[in-house]
């Protein structure tokens, strides 16, 4: 059997190993084995990327930040501003300019203000302090407290922004008339006429009536306090009376017109009562001046039966003194005319 001989073996050409890339040194470096890759030929390296990425998400998050403290800043000189204002307003009605008090804050409508002297003449605000200010766009609220006639007052002022200011826009100012019960007398507050019909306003303070520069009358009237509040009235009250002495004889008078009206049997006084002086009730005018009075009776030391109008009227010389007494029929309306008996 012939012999098999297994081919000998090929060998295959030697393949040759890749080539080293070769990567010139640049010149700007020393460092050895320095390669120009792409990113560094870029210049934005990995550094300069992952720097840039938290530097945006930083600046991104300080921006609303920074937003809402300069709203917080401008919401701040808004209130402060305000602020001011109403102090300043407080101010000049403690120190008593009330006309710049109303150049701050107009009188509503067509009110009529008083003088500066009339508010010096009062016991005036103390303590006035801001309490809170609301502002929505150019309007605004501010809450304010103060102390007048022994009461703790806050009341809420309204104020708008104009120009980029701020002006309050109403007032502490309230209405006050002199009520005098049908005189004719027209009293005065450091010299100024207080009206019965149209009111004057007023800034919160205690007031109080001027003495009555006459030598027959005396001026009856306490303290009325003006508090800043509209839904509390102010009280005041002014009664002119006779001078003591002149109200003592005229009580003397009506005593003796109801001792004489029981004598007559048409009079409505009942007889055998004791009548007495009640007091003066009210002084109608200033140059012929109706008083009229009250006389009461008493029997058993209780008083019976109702009160009585004794109506007598005063007559002056030239001097302002009382000259003549006239009186009219007691518990009647008829006008003084018949000379009135002595007492």
């Amino acid at each position: 059997m012939p012999e098999f001989e297994m081919p000998a073996a090929v060998e295959s050409p030697p393949r040759s190993e890749p080539a080293e890339p070769t990567t010139a040194r640049p010149d700007h470096t020393a460092e050895p084995g320095a390669s120009d890759t792409p990113a560094r030929r870029s210049g934005l390296g990995w550094r300069h990327v992952l720097i840039g990425v938290v530097v945006g998400a930083v600046v991104g998050a300080a921006i609303p930040g920074g937003v809402q403290l300069a709203e917080r800043t401008a919401a701040s000189a808004d209130s402060d501003g305000l602020r001011a204002v109403a102090t300043a307003y407080l101010t000049a009605i403690a120190d008593g300019r009330a006309e710049d008090a109303t150049a701050m804050a107009p009188l509503p409508g067509a009110a009529r203000g008083a003088p500066d002297a009339v508010l010096q003449s009062a016991e005036r605000i103390a303590d006035g302090a801001v309490r809170l200010v609301h502002i929505d766009g150019d309007a605004a609220t501010v809450e304010v407290s103060y102390d007048v006639g022994q009461r703790d007052m806050t009341r809420t002022l309204e104020a708008q922004r104009v120009e980029g200011a701020w002006h309050l826009t109403s007032s502490l100012t309230e209405p006050a008339a002199a009520q005098s019960y049908g005189s004719s007398i027209n009293p005065q507050v450091a010299g100024f006429a207080m009206p019965a019909t149209t009111p004057v306003h007023l800034y919160p303070g205690t007031y109080g009536f001027d003495e009555l520069d006459d030598p027959m009358l005396r001026s009856s009237a306490g303290p009325f306090v003006v508090d800043g509040d509209p839904s509390t009235p102010v009280e005041s009250y002014f009664e002119p009376q006779l001078a003591p002495g002149l109200s003592a004889r005229a009580g003397d008078i009506g005593v003796a017109l109801g001792t004489r009206c029981q004598a007559d049997p048409s009079c409505s006084l009942q007889p055998g009562a004791e009548v007495q002086y009640g007091g003066t009730a009210w002084v109608q005018e200033v140059t012929e001046t109706d008083v009229s009075i009250n006389v009461q009776m008493v029997l058993g030391g209780e008083r019976v039966g109702n009160w009585f109008e004794v109506r007598i009227r005063i007559l002056r010389d030239d001097a302002g003194e009382p000259a003549q007494w006239l009186c009219a029929p007691i518990g009647g309306y008829a006008v003084p005319s018949e000379p009135c008996p002595e007492p």
